[in-house]
């Protein structure tokens, strides 16, 4: 099984990208990343970005941060039991010098079943025996208390219901937390509401630098520039858009690096200012 990572140094902490693979989309799939987007306009901003109408392998990249004193992974990915094409955050922590029971913290970022199955093997089992896996209330509220897995649609049962069962496989390891906790020296979450009900992003701080995990506020660099394309499935389109903007201004005034859960590997860049609005450029 390849695996892929990325290091790089944000202050005092080491941070590793690591690719959980990818999953495919197909010509049918593509256009329901951009809701509101003319055809012309999306034709001409994928040829722009070299993608292919046709097909896209959309990248799942968890971000482990090692503190010194805590190793924190931002999302677990989707693992391989629901997703052939995924489960390969295992073997990259091996290759950057990690083992599962390494991991102290994970933070969910969300619901959705490619962020938090990963901790959770074939057997139901837990992937990471020591870890303490933090989700913000409200999230956990509606994936396991208020939602019914009929609820976001026919095509997306079987998707909730694994999700659930994940969610509560790994309940003895959950810890409930708020938008704006510390879940570590230097690291918070951020409220980011939209794609999904209580969504969150975490917000990264070493040595004066700073660095954004915007997790599903946008899934593809052209998000960044068309802050009013979103995808199909969002739960609350508008509040995604202002979140999404929100931090993409924070990212310019405070010249912090931004990790993009679906973004091209490894998913890590900064944001610049382009006339009204921004564009992605890439680490080196």
């Amino acid at each position: 099984m390849d695996a892929r990572i990325y290091e790089f140094v944000l202050g005092d902490f080491k941070c590793v990208a690591i690719s959980d693979g990818t999953q495919p989309i197909d010509a049918e799939t593509l256009p329901t990343f951009f809701a509101g987007a003319p055809a012309d306009e999306l034709a001409e901003a994928l040829r722009r970005h070299g993608l292919s109408p046709d097909c896209h392998e959309l990248e799942c990249c968890p971000l482990l941060i090692d503190t010194g004193s805590e190793r924190v992974l931002i999302d677990s990915g989707g693992g391989s039991v629901f997703h052939a094409h995924l489960g390969k955050v295992i073997p990259g922590l091996a290759v950057a010098g990690y083992q599962p029971g390494d991991i102290d913290i994970i933070v969910l970022t969300h619901g959705h079943l490619d962020h938090v199955c990963g901790g959770v093997d074939q057997h139901g089992e837990m992937v990471f025996p020591n870890a303490r896996q933090l989700m913000a209330r409200g999230e956990w509220a509606y994936w396991i208390e208020e939602t019914d897995a009929t609820a976001m649609g026919d095509k997306f049962v079987v998707d909730v219901q694994f999700a659930q069962d994940c969610l509560r496989a790994i309940r003895p390891q959950v810890e409930l937390i708020e938008p704006g906790d510390e879940v570590a020296p230097g690291i918070r979450a951020i409220a980011t509401p939209g794609h999904t009900r209580d969504h969150i992003s975490v917000e990264v701080t070493s040595g004066g630098r700073r660095l954004l995990c915007v997790a599903d506020t946008m899934d593809l660099p052209i998000h960044i520039e068309q802050t009013s394309w979103h995808p199909d499935w969002d739960e609350m389109p508008e509040l995604g858009l202002q979140s999404r903007r929100m931090l993409l201004r924070r990212a310019v005034e405070e010249n912090a690096l931004i990790h993009a859960f679906h973004f091209p590997f490894p998913g890590v860049g900064t944001v610049r200012a382009d006339g009204d609005g921004w564009r992605f450029e890439p680490l080196e």
